[in-house]
């Protein structure tokens, strides 16, 4: 039993090649007894830290970008925000779905296409005999949640053939989560696993699969409640008698309750890195994007305070995220007292004019205007202060505010800002 993944196995358009299906037909094939494909060994999940699950999206360069236009008008609408992930749409992206780590287009919707292939064989003393072969494809589609600890998966199963015994055969696909901790998250038979013979997979194609994560209601006495968990799918195709097995998919999620956000409970795909995006060309932000692109791409030339090193102000690469600020308030305050000291000496009546003093890094954030007084060794100045409209200033503010939300960043998160024309 295989599972093959990426673009030597999978066609443009996401079905199985045309080799691998032919070459797993070949019904009658006589070949020795230790030339017999070696069986796929059972690999466990292993539970990702927040750290780690960044370090893979980093390495896997997976990232999505919301556009801050979503929430000019915050309607508290989760559906506004984010779409799901089709079945058709998962086939037809196979350049991202297909990959060994599947594609995450935002923190709740997550999906993997591949390809499970069984042969079985009769064997004398020497020769062995194919007298079956099955493969299928196999889509994955995740669902994450606001309001809901729990992780659903959709499991699509066609593009069937079969020939010999394999026509008798059943297929089971399953998941485990491995979770941080005992009882982090699981499910409950029956919805661990869906089993079909090859004949109900053809009618029916589909079936469901449903985790949880068990929390206490969200308060601030109990912080944020979150777990982590690594999900790994199983194949176990049964025919004449025997079961063949495979490893699937693997990825990771974050369940979390924290009472300051919108939706206090939610379920996240969390081996992602998510950009927020300002537009250059959005009337309502420009100022605060111009602001921000200064801050990241001319940081020496085109901001203050003035320092006596070189100047780079983070945010914009995954290399150098920032990170939301939610429990110190007296820090998210020294933050922005620390910018507005640079606005009062550049632009002295600033105020007077229908102005705010504009922060970047943000003030929500670890980053922000006063990171020198907190962090050894962090100098003074990594940041940018500049006076500009207030109607602007607020509505980038409120739209950062609506994103952390929407998107379930918590105290601590890494997220990044990106700014387009």
């Amino acid at each position: 039993m295989r599972f093959l993944t990426g673009p030597d196995h999978l066609t443009t358009d996401g079905k199985p090649a045309p080799e691998l299906v032919a070459g797993i037909a070949d019904k009658g094939k006589r070949i020795p007894r230790e030339k017999l494909p070696t069986p796929t060994p059972d690999t466990q999940a292993t539970v990702t830290t927040a750290d780690e699950a960044r370090a893979i999206a980093r390495e896997d360069g997976a990232r999505y970008v919301v556009p801050s236009e979503k929430f000019a008008e915050p309607t508290g609408d989760f559906e506004a925000f984010y779409d799901g992930i089709t079945v058709q749409e998962c086939r037809e992206r196979s350049d991202l779905s297909g990959r060994p780590q599947g594609w995450i287009k935002n923190h709740f919707a997550y999906c993997q296409i591949g390809v499970i292939a069984a042969e079985q064989y009769r064997c004398t003393w020497i020769f062995c005999r194919k007298i079956g072969s099955f493969s299928a494809r196999v889509t994955h589609i995740g669902t994450g949640y606001q309001g809901l600890r729990e992780i659903d998966w959709h499991v699509y199963v066609d593009e069937i053939v079969a020939s010999g015994v394999s026509n008798g055969g059943m297929l089971t696909v399953r998941a485990e989560c491995a979770g941080s901790s005992s009882g982090a998250c699981f499910s409950q038979p029956p919805f661990d696993r869906v089993t079909q013979s090859v004949q109900q997979w053809r009618r029916y194609e589909d079936g469901v699969l449903y985790f949880t994560s068990p929390a206490q209601p969200a308060s601030p006495a109990l912080g944020e409640q979150v777990k982590h968990g690594t999900f790994q799918f199983k194949y176990d195709f049964t025919a004449a008698g025997r079961t063949y097995t495979s490893d699937g998919p693997e990825t990771s999620a974050r369940f979390d309750s924290a009472w300051y956000l919108p939706n206090s409970t939610g379920s996240i795909f969390d081996r992602v890195d998510p950009y927020l995006r300002y537009s250059l060309s959005d009337p309502e932000v420009d100022e605060t994007a111009q602001h921000i692109y200064d801050a990241q791409n001319h940081a020496d030339t085109q901001t203050y305070p003035k320092v006596n090193y070189t100047k780079t102000i983070p945010g914009d690469s995954a290399a150098d995220p920032l990170h939301r600020l939610f429990h110190d308030s007296t820090r998210r305050n020294q933050n922005r007292a620390a910018a507005i000291s640079v606005c009062r000496a550049q632009w002295p009546n600033y105020s007077d004019n229908g102005k705010d003093c504009d922060e970047y890094p943000f003030a929500t954030t670890y980053e922000g205007s006063a990171r020198d007084q907190y962090q050894a060794n962090e100098p003074y100045g990594r940041f940018s202060a500049r006076a500009l409209a207030s109607g602007d200033n607020q509505e980038a503010g409120s739209r950062l505010g609506a994103w952390y939300g929407a998107d379930r960043i918590l105290d601590g998160d890494a997220f990044y800002v990106d700014i387009a024309e």
